[in-house]
């Protein structure tokens, strides 16, 4: 058998699973970068509500003290 009749035959009996294991990688990658993303917006969104949250506390300790 030549190599390149090997290396034919290796690509037939094994191109499947290396294509799907490519697209798997792919797309593993593609929703560790959308997950990043929404973590980002949830952080900002938190942050925003403690804010909000620490103003609306010092309102009521405003009102409570008068």
């Amino acid at each position: 058998m030549e190599p390149m009749e090997v290396i034919t035959q290796i690509v037939s009996t094994v191109g499947f699973p290396i294509a799907m294991a490519v697209a798997l990688f792919w797309y593993m990658t593609k929703q560790m970068e959308t997950h990043k993303q929404e973590m980002n917006d949830l952080r900002d969104v938190i942050a925003k509500n403690n804010e909000i949250l620490a103003g609306l506390k010092q309102l009521i300790e405003d009102r409570v003290k008068d």
